[in-house]
C-alpha cells in the first residue's frame, strides 16, 4: 500500500507518504537442507553383493585387477535388481505434531512500515535545499504457521530447547529513522556543486528466514532402511523399516518408506550431550537482531567545458554498521592442554615415530600424548588408532581437524565434560546470524562526456576506490542464508575476533575505467561529405555509424590459506607469509595448463627442513606456510588477483524505409580482441587459495567476464562473440 501526498508553498515544495507492504512467501521444495523428499533406492555392492564366488583370478596382464571385480561386482548387483538401501525425507508438520509426504514449506510472512516526510527549499534560484525524514518499522518475520526459536542463550552452557515464539527474533527495530540532506549550488551558469547525506537501513531478506526455519531441528527426518549381504536390516531412529527388504526389485522391494513412528516435537529438546556428527545442527537468529544501516556521503562539482564536454569530479563515502554476518557459534577452540599434547604428537611424527610415540626409530624414543590418549578411549601405553590414523593432521598442524574427530566420539564415557570442545555440546553446528557486521568505502571518481554533436558522444569515467568490511556477504542474503564452509571465503578466520577479517572486501576494485563512444559517418544525404547523392548510393555509403564500449577493472583481493584448521574448527587458517610479500601477477609456468598467480614449488615435506610445511616462491625469499599449531596466519585478503579488461564494438546502418519504418543493420563484437580474463584462485575452476594442495595459485582453466562474477553482474563475454541483427523501428 502506497501513498503520497505533495504541497507547494512558495519556495517550499513539502512531500510525505507511506509504503506498507506485506510479503507472503511460501517456499516449497523438494530438497531442503539435504534432504530429499522422493524416495531414493540404491545399489550398492559393499551394501549387498550378488554372491559371485567364480569370478576369474589369478595373476599376470590377463587377470582382472581388483577394480576390474568391483565393477563386475556392482553391475551384478544391479542386473539382478538387488538393492542395498532405500532412503526418504519426511516434512514436519509442527502443528499436528506430525511427518508427512510431499514438499517441505516453510510459509514465512513479513511486514513493512515505512513513512517520509521531505521539503525541497528553493533558498535562492542557484540554492536548493532538500531535507528529510524516513521511519521504517520492520517488525521480526514470522512463519504463517509456527515459528520454531531457542527459549535461551543457544550457547550459553545451558540445555534448550526449540519453542513456539511470535517471530523468527525479538527486535521491532523501532528506531530506524534515518535523515537525508542535500544541497545543490551553482555558482554561475557552467557549474554545479552538489552535496549530500544519507542515513539508510535495510531489512532482512525472506529466503534468509527460509534458510534458517530449515534449521529448526526435527523440520524434516531423514528415514534410511538398508539390508546388508547376511540379510541383516538397519533403519534409523524413529523410523519403520518397510515391509519386502530382503526382495529383489521384481519381487516387490519396496518404492518408498512407511511414516516415521516418532513426532517433530520429539526433536525440539535435544539431550543434553550428543557426540559431534551425532547432535542435529541447527540455526538461529540473534534475538535481538537489528537492522543494517548504511551511511551515505558524497559531493560532486559538475562544470561545463568548451567543445559541448562536461567534466565531473567527486567523492563517494559509505559506512556500514550493523551488517548481516553469519558463522557457526560452536567453534571448536582447543585449549592449551590439548594443543601441548598435540604439539607432543608433531614431534613424535616429524621424529619418524607415530603420533601415539609408539614405532619409533631405532634411537629415537617417543613422548606419550597422556591427554590425547584419554580423549581418544585409548589406553594409557600401546597403539593408539585414532591418533595414529590422522599422522597428516599433526604434520600439517591441523589441530582443528583432529579435535572434531576426536569430538565424534563419546568424550562422556571417556570421563570429560561434554562441552569440553564445543560450548553447546546439544548440537553439532550452530549456524547464527546477527548484524554485527562493519564496513567502509570510499571513492573518488572524475568524468567527462560530451554531449552528442555533429555525429560524436564520448564518455569516460574513472573511479579509485577502496572497500574494506570483516566479512563479504552478498546484499540478498544467499551466503548468510546458507550453509558454512571451512573453506570459503565469507566463513569467518575466529568468531571470537572478527578483526582478523577485516581488510579488503571481496570485491574490491581499486581501479574501475569505462570509455564509450558513438560516431556517425559523416556521409550521405544530410551529412558533411556526399550530402547530395542519389538514393541509391545513399543506401550503400550513407546512414553509418560505430560504436565502441571498453572496461577495465583492476583485480580482487582473496586470501591464501594454509588448507589447514591450525587454531580452530571455524575456518582453516590463513597462509603465514616468510620474506617480503609477493602480491602476485599472471604468469605462464612450463608443464602447467594456464596461467598462474606464482610460481611456487613443492609443499616441503622434510621435517629437519626450517622450511617445513612450507611451499616457495621459486625465485625468491618468500615462502606461504602453514601457521604454527594454535596460530593464524599473516591475514585475510592479502593476494591481488588478475585484472580485467574488454572490449566491444559495433557496426550499424540505418536504412529510411518510410516516414514510419526504419530498418537498422547491427553488426557487433563482444570481446573484439578475444582477450582472456582469468578468475583469482579462489573462483577458478580448477585451482584454490590453499597452500597445501597441488593446484594451488592456479587460474585455469576456464575464463571469466568479470574478476568479481561471483558477485558482480557480468558484462562481457569469455570469448570473442559475433552478433548480426536487423532491427524494425515504426
Amino acid at each position: 500500500m502506497v501513498d503520497n501526498v505533495s504541497w507547494t508553498h512558495g519556495a517550499h515544495n513539502l512531500r510525505f507518504g507511506i509504503n506498507f507492504r506485506f510479503y507472503v512467501h511460501n517456499d516449497s521444495r523438494g530438497f531442503f537442507g539435504g534432504n530429499i523428499v522422493n524416495p531414493i533406492i540404491t545399489f550398492q555392492r559393499t551394501l549387498r553383493t550378488a554372491g559371485l564366488t567364480n569370478l576369474p583370478s589369478g595373476s599376470g596382464a590377463s587377470a582382472p585387477s581388483s577394480s576390474d571385480i568391483n565393477v563386475i561386482q556392482q553391475a551384478a548387483v544391479e542386473l539382478l535388481g538387488l538393492p542395498g538401501r532405500i532412503q526418504q525425507a519426511f516434512p514436519a508438520d509442527f502443528v499436528n505434531n506430525v511427518y508427512g509426504k510431499g514438499l517441505e514449506t516453510v510459509y514465512t510472512r513479513a511486514h513493512q512500515y515505512d513513512s517520509y516526510i521531505q521539503d525541497e527549499w528553493h533558498v535562492r534560484p542557484n540554492i536548493t535545499v532538500n531535507a528529510g525524514l524516513r521511519w521504517e518499522y520492520n517488525p521480526p518475520p514470522f512463519d504463517a504457521k509456527e515459528s520454531l526459536v531457542p527459549n535461551g542463550n543457544i550457547a550459553g552452557g545451558v540445555p534448550v530447547s526449540f519453542v513456539k515464539a511470535d517471530g523468527w527474533y525479538k527486535n521491532g527495530n523501532l528506531g530506524a529513522v534515518g535523515p537525508r540532506l542535500g544541497i545543490a549550488y551553482s555558482p554561475d551558469n557552467k557549474t554545479s556543486i552538489r552535496a549530500g547525506y544519507a542515513w539508510m537501513f535495510d531489512t532482512i531478506s525472506t529466503f534468509q528466514v527460509t534458510a534458517q526455519a530449515g534449521k529448526v531441528p526435527g523440520f524434516a527426518l531423514n528415514c534410511v532402511s538398508q539390508i546388508n549381504t547376511t540379510g541383516t536390516i538397519t533403519t534409523s531412529a524413529g523410523c519403520a523399516t518397510p515391509a519386502g527388504m530382503t526382495n529383489r526389485i521384481s519381487a516387490g522391494f519396496p518404492v518408498a518408506m512407511p511414516a516415521p513412528t516418532t513426532t517433530p516435537s520429539a526433536a525440539l529438546s535435544q539431550p543434553a550431550y550428543q557426540p559431534n556428527g551425532v547432535a542435529p545442527s541447527v540455526g538461529a537468529f540473534d534475538p535481538n537482531l537489528k537492522n543494517p544501516s548504511i551511511h551515505e556521503w558524497n559531493l560532486t562539482i559538475q562544470r561545463e567545458l568548451p567543445g559541448s564536454f562536461v567534466t565531473e569530479i567527486g567523492y563517494v563515502g559509505k559506512r556500514g554498521t550493523h551488517l548481516f554476518r553469519a558463522y557457526d557459534l560452536n567453534q571448536i577452540n582447543p585449549n592449551s592442554a590439548f594443543l601441548n599434547d598435540f604439539l607432543l604428537g608433531r614431534q613424535n611424527a616429524m621424529s619418524g615415530c607415530s603420533p601415539d610415540g609408539t614405532g619409533c626409530p631405532t634411537g629415537v624414543t617417543g613422548q606419550n600424548p597422556a591427554l590425547l590418549r584419554s580423549l581418544a578411549g585409548c589406553a594409557a601405553t600401546g597403539t593408539c588408532s585414532l591418533l595414529n590414523s590422522n599422522s597428516n593432521d599433526f604434520l600439517q598442524n591441523n589441530i582443528g581437524d583432529l579435535a572434531t574427530q576426536i569430538d565424534q566420539g563419546n568424550i562422556v564415557n571417556r570421563g570429560f565434560p561434554g562441552n569440553y570442545f564445543r560450548p553447546d555440546p546439544q548440537f553439532t553446528q550452530i549456524f547464527f546470524q546477527d548484524a554485527e557486521g562493519d564496513s567502509y568505502y570510499h571513492a573518488a571518481f572524475v568524468g567527462l562526456r560530451r554531449r552528442f554533436e555533429k555525429g560524436l558522444t564520448f564518455g569516460l569515467s574513472y573511479t579509485f576506490s577502496k572497500s574494506i568490511d570483516d566479512q563479504s556477504i552478498d546484499p540478498v542474503g544467499a551466503a548468510t542464508g546458507g550453509g558454512l564452509s571451512t573453506t570459503n571465503s565469507v566463513t569467518p578466520t575466529d568468531i571470537h575476533n572478527f578483526g582478523l577479517d577485516r581488510a579488503r572486501s571481496d570485491f574490491d576494485n581499486r581501479h574501475v575505467l569505462t570509455v564509450d563512444s558513438l560516431y556517425e559517418f559523416p556521409f550521405g544525404n544530410g551529412k558533411r561529405f556526399a550530402s547530395n547523392i542519389p538514393k541509391w548510393l545513399d543506401y550503400v555509403i550513407g546512414g553509418w555509424s560505430s560504436t565502441g564500449i571498453f572496461d577495465y577493472q583492476s583485480g580482487e583481493p582473496y586470501t591464501i590459506y594454509s588448507g589447514s584448521q591450525t587454531a580452530n574448527t571455524e575456518h582453516v587458517s590463513t597462509a603465514l607469509v616468510k620474506g617480503p610479500f609477493d602480491p602476485g601477477h599472471l604468469q605462464t609456468v612450463a608443464g602447467i595448463e594456464g596461467p598462474v598467480m606464482y610460481n611456487v614449488g613443492a609443499l616441503i615435506t622434510t621435517p629437519s627442513d626450517p622450511n617445513f610445511d612450507c611451499r616457495n616462491v621459486i625465485g625468491t625469499a618468500t615462502y606461504f606456510c602453514i601457521p604454527p599449531p594454535g596460530q593464524q596466519g599473516s591475514g585475510r585478503n592479502t593476494a591481488q588477483g588478475p585484472s580485467f579488461w574488454n572490449l566491444d564494438s559495433g557496426l550499424l546502418k540505418n536504412f529510411k524505409l518510410t516516414e514510419r519504418f526504419n530498418i537498422q543493420f547491427r553488426a557487433e563484437a563482444f570481446n573484439v580482441l578475444n582477450h582472456p580474463n582469468f578468475n583469482n584462485p579462489r573462483n577458478a575452476s580448477s585451482g584454490t587459495p590453499r597452500v597445501n594442495n597441488s593446484l594451488f595459485a592456479r587460474t585455469c582453466c576456464s575464463t571469466s567476464s568479470l574478476p568479481s562474477s561471483a558477485t558482480v553482474i557480468a558484462i562481457g563475454e569469455p570469448n570473442r562473440v559475433l552478433q548480426f541483427g536487423l532491427k524494425l523501428d515504426f
